[in-house]
């Protein structure tokens, strides 16, 4: 996870949660991501104004055996349990956090026919995955803006809860994750 300048983000600092993070802020700041079939779920404890966010690439950890060198937030399923314990860490319990979540495009909508579009569609998958990991612990999101075909760039107040969201295109996001990667280029 990358940090950098906030100018603009009412003097917070901001910093980019990449695929296979999990963020916990302890200090009020924005979480940002950029996701495409990814997922995302938003952590909140309005009691204690600390925020968490994830940003997972695939549904399960069933498919860990084909990713052998990978994080928990790889998995939809594993980052949610991840996030839980951080928190439950903290002395947050799952019952007290608010939920919200994001992503899972299917960016190759008009690519195929449905039969393999169904097929390939790992964005559902992975809001799938996320949901019912969440209903383990008890937790239903207050806010969701799962699937379609546009990928999405989110920005996470940790201390607020508050979500803004903007929709990409292809060309938009490829734009933004060369940027990103210049970035964290020049800071190495």
């Amino acid at each position: 996870m990358a940090v950098f300048s906030a100018a603009g983000n009412l003097g917070l600092p901001v910093a980019h949660v990449s695929i296979g993070d999990c963020a916990f802020a302890s200090k009020p700041m924005f979480l940002t991501t950029v996701l495409g079939s990814c997922v995302s779920v938003t952590f909140y404890h309005r009691a204690h104004g600390k925020g968490g966010m994830f940003h997972a690439m695939l549904p399960d950890k069933g498919q860990r055996r084909c990713c052998a060198r990978t994080t928990d937030g790889t998995f939809a399923d594993l980052a949610v349990r991840a996030m839980v314990q951080r928190f439950r860490a903290a002395g947050m319990p799952p019952e007290e956090l608010e939920v919200k979540v994001f992503g899972g495009a299917n960016t190759l909508q008009n690519a195929y026919g449905a039969d393999i579009r169904d097929m390939l569609d790992v964005g559902r998958k992975n809001v799938e995955s996320a949901l019912a990991t969440l209903l383990l612990f008890g937790l239903r999101p207050v806010a969701q803006d799962v699937l379609g075909e546009h990928g999405r760039k989110l920005y996470f107040a940790t201390g607020t809860g508050e979500v803004w969201l903007t929709y990409l295109d292809q060309n938009l996001a490829r734009r933004y994750l060369t940027a990103n990667a210049r970035r964290k280029a020049q800071q190495r």
